[in-house]
């Protein structure tokens, strides 16, 4: 479907655009911002990567759309001061703003789904293949995350401000935020096997192309 009649997505799509204008007004701080948004803009070029060789359901846009607008707002509010989290820290006695773990479990949550559908439906994986795989690029993916921190804090000139704000003093959080990633995506391609194997289908088999 040509993109020009595609209504879901541009739906989809203008709404990330409104939300991230939005929060690019004033972010808490300009150099982070950028650095923090990267990860979307790669993930839209994705995206459009693969819609160019064929669409994806509605379902997988929606999870990185939503994942998008968790991303933006944290960017927004370099994460360590983000109001969600600082609702977070004192309705649940965390000692530390715990928006990026939230956005870490919500990265493999949503983003296990399109990764999932490209490995089954373009590459034809057995659909527990597919499942699988997805787990351990969404671990790769958050591993390469945290070594991409760590390095720019390596390099940075305000390396302690910089340390301060990503880890807030956790000497584990690379650890940790990874292991979020982990669970959401074990979690969601556990239930997608859990959901075929009720239905009484063959998570064995590969797609049939159309």
């Amino acid at each position: 479907m040509p993109f020009k009649k595609d209504r879901p997505l541009q739906f989809m799509l203008t709404l990330y655009i409104v939300v991230f204008v939005f929060f690019a007004l004033k972010p808490v701080d300009y150099l982070e911002w950028w650095f923090l948004s990267l990860p979307s803009a790669i993930m839209i070029a994705c995206m459009m990567i693969f819609y160019r060789k064929g669409r994806l359901t509605n379902l997988s846009y929606l999870s990185v759309l939503v994942f998008l607008i968790l991303n933006t707002l944290g960017a927004h509010y370099t994460y360590a001061l983000c109001p969600v989290g600082e609702w977070m820290k004192g309705t649940f006695g965390f000692i530390r703003n715990n928006y990026d773990r939230l956005v870490y479990l919500a990265f493999g949550l949503l983003i296990s789904i399109p990764v999932m559908e490209i490995l089954y439906r373009r590459f034809r994986l057995r659909y527990i293949e597919a499942c699988f795989l997805a787990v351990f690029i969404i671990v790769a993916l958050c591993a390469l995350n945290s070594l991409t921190e760590m390095l720019i804090a390596a390099v940075s000139r305000s390396q302690q401000l910089f340390i301060l704000t990503q880890a807030q003093g956790d000497i584990w959080d690379s650890q940790r935020d990874t292991a979020m990633g982990l669970l959401g995506a074990a979690l969601n391609m556990g239930y997608c096997i859990f959901v075929k194997i009720r239905r009484n289908q063959r998570i064995h088999m590969v797609k049939v192309s159309k």
